[in-house]
C-alpha cells in the first residue's frame, strides 16, 4: 500500500474507474476514494466503462460520473477499483493500456503474481473492496470523511456480503459496519434503496428463468437460464440474478448453482455461486470470467449461443462435481 499512497501523493488529476456494469461493490470503493482524494485536494474524476447497475444509481448523487466514449481525460493517475484485469474494462481497458499512465488496483479478488499494476492495494480476506477503500483512504491520511462515503463504503460492504449472511462476512465485516453505522449511516434506508426497489418485471423474469431450470449430479447442481426472446414475451427482465441465485442455492442438496441469461444483442451471461466446495473462480476462469470462491460469474464471447453456454456451463460444473 505504501506505493499506493506515494502515487496518490505525487499526483494531481485522477481518474477512477471499475469493471463493466458497475456493482454496489465497485461504486461504494469509487466513491469512498473519491471523497478522500477530494478532501487531499486533488482533481478527481470517476469513468465507468459502461451504464453501472441501475440499483444504486442514488449514489451519483454525491459520487458523479461518465461514461467512456472512446477517450480517456487528462490525468497523471489512474485507480481502478474492484477487478485487477483490464480486461473487465472492456474497450475503456485497452485504452488504458495505450495510455501508458501509472495504475493502482484496489481490489479483494485474486489476483495473478503477473498483474501488471504499478501499484497495489489487495486483500483478497477482505469482505468488499469498500472496506479496502476505508483503509487507503486512512493510509492516505484523510481522517474524517463525510456520511456519503461511509454510506458507500456500506453498500459496497452489505451487497457483497448479501447484507452480513455470506461466508466472506467475517468479524471485522461486522465491525465495520457497526462503526459506519455510528457514522450516520441509514441502514434502513440503504435496505429500501438497493433492495427494494426492483423493477415490475422482475417476478416474470424469475418466472422465465426457473421454467428451464435442471438439475444435475444428484441435485447437487442447478442451472436455469432464459433467452432474450422468451423474457419479452413474458414482460419480464432480469438484469439483476440474485433474486433466483439465492432461491436455487437454497435447495438442501444443491451445492452450486449457475444461471445464465441471454442481454441485448444476444450476448449470454453466467452468474455461478457455491455453498461450501466449489470454487466458482476457478469454473468462471475456464469460461472467461472471474469472481471469488462463492460468486463468480462470465460473459460468452459474442455469437456464443444460448444453447452453447448452458453446455459449456453444464459440462464444467459436472467435472468439478466429478
Amino acid at each position: 500500500m505504501k506505493e499506493a499512497v506515494s502515487l496518490v501523493k505525487k499526483s494531481q488529476r485522477i481518474l477512477l474507474s471499475g469493471h463493466l456494469r458497475a456493482d454496489g461493490d465497485c461504486l461504494g470503493a469509487q466513491s469512498v476514494i473519491y471523497h478522500a482524494l477530494r478532501q487531499l485536494g486533488k482533481q478527481v474524476e470517476v469513468m465507468l466503462p459502461n451504464a453501472p447497475d441501475n440499483r444504486y444509481g442514488f449514489l451519483e448523487a454525491h459520487t458523479p460520473w461518465t461514461l467512456f466514449a472512446g477517450t480517456l481525460p487528462p490525468a497523471d493517475l489512474l485507480i481502478v477499483c474492484d477487478c485487477n484485469q483490464l480486461d473487465r474494462l472492456g474497450a475503456m481497458g485497452d485504452a488504458v493500456l495505450a495510455s501508458g499512465l501509472p495504475r493502482i488496483v484496489l481490489d479483494h479478488h485474486p489476483m495473478a503474481e503477473d498483474h501488471g499494476w504499478t501499484a497495489c492495494v489487495h486483500d483478497c480476506s477482505a469482505a468488499a473492496s469498500g472496506l479496502l477503500a476505508l483503509d487507503f483512504a486512512a493510509a492516505l491520511g484523510v481522517e474524517n470523511l463525510p456520511v456519503e462515503a461511509h454510506e458507500a463504503a456500506f453498500v459496497a460492504l452489505m451487497t457483497d456480503t448479501g447484507w452480513l449472511k455470506y461466508s466472506n462476512a467475517n468479524a471485522a465485516a461486522w465491525a465495520a459496519a457497526a462503526k459506519m453505522v455510528e457514522q450516520g449511516v441509514d441502514s434502513a434506508r440503504i435496505f429500501d434503496l438497493v433492495f427494494q426497489q426492483a423493477e415490475i418485471g422482475r417476478p416474470l423474469g424469475i418466472a422465465a428463468v426457473l421454467e428451464s431450470l435442471e438439475y444435475f449430479a444428484d441435485g447437487q447442481i442447478a442451472i436455469a437460464w432464459a433467452s432474450q426472446a422468451h423474457l419479452e414475451e413474458l414482460g419480464g427482465s432480469m438484469e439483476d440474478t440474485d433474486d433466483v441465485l439465492d432461491l436455487l442455492r437454497s435447495v438442501r442438496t444443491v451445492e452450486v448453482v449457475a444461471v445464465l441469461t441471454e442481454r441485448a444483442g444476444g450476448v449470454v451471461k453466467l452468474s455461478l455461486r457455491s455453498k461450501h466446495r466449489v470454487d466458482v473462480n476457478q469454473v468462471a476462469r475456464q469460461l472467461g470470467g472471474g469472481g471469488h470462491a462463492r460468486a463468480a460469474g462470465a460473459t460468452f464471447a459474442q455469437g456464443t449461443t444460448l444453447a452453447d453456454a448452458v453446455a459449456k456451463v453444464r459440462d464444467c460444473l459436472l467435472n468439478v462435481i466429478r
